[in-house]
């Protein structure tokens, strides 16, 4: 039986790309793509992929903070992140959160396949190609609170996440589906975790964290 693939990214030639490859395999089916987090989950929740390829740079929800939504919709569906991010943050906050693949653009597409195969038979798969300082960290457990971001509770993530692409607290609420009240709440408690005296602080360090 085929593996069912959607391939989530923002940049058209990737994701097309993406899918004449992996469509030239027999086992795999491609039933659908995205180009944001909003579309991704409609399609997601309609078609109930096998995997999801994800890229962790869009607009609006980024990739990582996309995978609780994407379980949530469909519980049985193997995420894979395709990124061009290789920084400890971003590969545990992945893992974290649901991903059972990692994956850099930088490799050949042979290694998209090996991940697909991986993960759908519930295994993790890292990028081959990642420093060997990272995968040390991570084996060593060494990444946890070293950050003052990593102190950010999921829902705090995704609102951080969204203010360091510049989006103000109407276009947090519209994008996440909460009042603008609820976004500067949350907003406030960011700050005081961060340490920050204003929102401009706020911005400077949340850049910092979070792919641009």
């Amino acid at each position: 039986m085929s593996i069912s693939i959607v391939i989530v990214d923002d940049h058209p030639v990737i994701r097309h790309g993406l899918e004449n490859i992996l469509a030239k395999h027999d086992d795999f089916l491609i039933i659908g793509q995205a180009d944001n987090g909003n579309s991704a989950l409609e399609v997601i929740t309609a078609v109930h992929p096998d995997v999801v390829i994800l890229d962790i740079t869009m607009e609006g929800i980024d990739g990582i903070n996309l995978i609780s939504h994407i379980k949530k919709a469909s519980s049985g569906t193997k995420i894979i992140i395709y990124t061009t991010h290789d920084n400890t943050n971003y590969i545990c906050r992945a893992l974290q959160a649901g991903a059972l693949g990692y994956v850099l653009k930088s490799e050949k597409i042979a290694e998209v396949s090996l991940a697909i195969y991986s993960v759908q038979a519930h295994k993790l798969h890292l990028s081959s190609s990642l420093p060997p300082s990272i995968l040390g960290e991570l084996i060593a457990g060494n990444h946890s609170s070293q950050r003052s971001s990593a102190t950010l509770t999921p829902r705090e993530y995704e609102i951080a996440s969204l203010i360091a692409q510049g989006q103000d607290p109407n276009q947090v609420a519209n994008t996440l589906f909460i009042s603008p009240k609820t976004v500067r709440v949350h907003r406030t408690k960011i700050m005081h975790k961060l340490s920050c005296k204003n929102i401009h602080e706020l911005l400077l360090q949340l850049r910092q964290h979070f792919p641009q």
